[in-house]
């Protein structure tokens, strides 16, 4: 089986295309009940979002701190366990806060349990400059 025909893949493409989609309802049937979001500590977001309306309510502030002018899909990553995957994302947008412009990679670690996404953990390589 090819990496991205794999199920947890498959998955983590529906739960992408729902959030750009803006579809709440299909992030909520994949997203596993014990779902947690992690955001590092150096973006004005920072904190651990838990279950599928705290992964949208963090889709509002990170729409509110961010003007996305390009947010785009550049790697997928297996790992030794088919649970655990990764996927690298490069970032452009504006700080809304200042204007100021802000680009970053991004690599996200996922984790499905029961063919659902049940752990998103984001890693930006540069984090924007509060104002």
């Amino acid at each position: 089986m090819k990496f991205l025909e794999h199920p947890n893949a498959i998955v983590k493409q529906e739960f992408v295309a729902a959030v750009f989609a803006g579809d709440f309802d299909t992030i909520r049937r994949l997203a596993h009940p014990d779902f947690e979001l992690h955001e590092g500590s150096g973006m004005p977001f920072a904190g651990i979002y838990r279950g599928a309306d705290g992964f949208i309510k963090f889709l509002g502030i990170f729409a509110a701190t961010f003007d996305i002018k390009k947010l785009e899909e550049a790697g997928a990553y297996a790992s030794n366990h088919p649970d655990h995957m990764a996927f690298s994302f490069e970032l452009e947008a504006v700080l809304r806060s200042s204007g100021a412009a802000f680009s970053s990679s991004l690599v996200e670690t996922w984790v499905f349990r029961d063919g659902l996404v049940a752990k998103i953990s984001a890693h930006y390589f540069n984090a924007p400059f509060r104002s």
